[in-house]
């Protein structure tokens, strides 16, 4: 090297920069993913709540736990902590996904509630069970009016909805802890 050759000083590799976080929204496919799955989960409570003598406070647990474990999934799965408001945007979509789930159930069955054949076999079921006749009755007779089916979807639209989006806002606020 010659006293005239000017020193070649390598530049500084760039600081990598991390990409920003996935919006918690439709278009974010792990999001979607944990949400479609927390929400079958929690139709599949709903379902064992109802075959089982369990307690029907379960339900309400349970939803918010679909919630709580929907933030817990995708903070593990991509490694990205949630604010309260993603936290309970989350648990809200995996809430809808289980009120779609409920809607297409439910219209199944009050389809085949038109059968009298299926009224009679329900009958004999709840018989074995022990549940009053009446029960059986007043849900049936709520399933052939609009006014019935509707009030019956809005109440799971209000259960799937806000008890997992508050499952998920206190996940968010919970996991976000270190």
């Amino acid at each position: 090297m010659s006293v005239d050759e000017p020193e070649v000083v390598a530049a500084p590799p760039p600081i990598p920069v991390a990409p920003p976080p996935l919006v918690i929204s439709f278009h974010n496919g792990p999001a979607i993913r944990i949400a479609l799955s927390m929400g079958f989960l929690a139709f599949l409570c709903l379902l064992v709540v109802g075959q089982l003598a369990l307690p029907q406070a379960l339900v309400f647990v349970w939803l918010a736990a679909a919630g709580f474990l929907a933030v817990f999934l995708y903070r593990r799965s991509t490694g990205q902590r949630l604010s309260v408001m993603n936290g309970a945007r989350l648990g809200w979509i995996s809430g809808i996904f289980g009120f779609v789930i409920v809607t297409i159930i439910l219209t199944m069955f009050v389809i085949a509630l038109s059968e009298p054949s299926v009224v009679a076999t329900l009958r004999e079921q709840i018989k074995t069970r022990g549940i009053p006749q009446a029960n059986l009755d007043q849900t049936i007779e709520a399933l052939h009016s609009p006014s019935g089916i509707t009030s019956v979807l809005g109440l799971f639209f209000l259960l799937f909805t806000i008890l997992p989006a508050f499952g998920g806002a206190v996940g968010a606020k919970l996991l976000d802890r270190d």
